[in-house]
């Protein structure tokens, strides 16, 4: 009997280049990826030229306000995360991610997860991520959870999801809480 042993697909991240709009423009238009978050409707066109201004230096410089990374799982596309800096001077900044439908339940996003707030707290000046999430959103909250993230609150009402006001859980993470000491 053959019992090959799988192995877990090799997980990296690049930043977002102008030509992964295609890419952000598909995977945005997902059902899976919309079923929590209320994104916008952008066009392709759109998508790249706020690509087109992200500068992934800037975030070494502690400097800009938004970067994204394309998540790749052995090689492939797979997904996306955000970083937006709240306040440089503070320290903080919030994550949002999402997996295209045939990456999700796969464990991938907890591993890419690890690598970015490695980045962060290592080759930047933050010192606490936030992240946020529909209450009915539990494998978002197992991501967090796993990764190392506390839940702090509940946000009531916080965003509208296809006309209705939807609760989210505030989770965050501090560079004390990532790095030994």
């Amino acid at each position: 009997m053959n019992l090959e042993r799988r192995s877990e697909p090799r997980i990296a991240l690049r930043p977002v280049r102008p030509r992964d709009a295609v890419l952000l423009t598909r995977w945005r238009s997902e059902d899976s990826v919309r079923r929590y978050q209320p994104l916008p409707e952008l066009s392709t066109a759109q998508i790249r030229a706020d690509l087109e201004r992200q500068r992934i230096g800037d975030l070494y410089r502690m400097a800009g306000d938004k970067y994204q990374w394309v998540i790749e799982a052995d090689n492939e596309p797979a997904g996306w995360m955000t970083l937006v800096v709240i306040n440089w001077e503070h320290g903080l900044a919030e994550v949002g991610y999402a997996l295209s439908h045939e990456f999700q339940g796969r464990g991938l996003m907890p591993v890419a997860l690890n690598q970015l707030l490695a980045d962060l707290f290592l080759n930047t000046t933050l010192e606490r991520i936030e992240a946020r999430c529909a209450i009915g959103n539990v494998p978002s909250q197992k991501v967090l959870e796993r990764v190392g993230f506390t839940r702090e609150g509940r946000l009531r009402a916080y965003f509208k999801l296809r006309g209705e006001r939807i609760d989210n859980y505030i989770y965050a993470i501090l560079r004390r809480d990532f790095l030994p000491h």
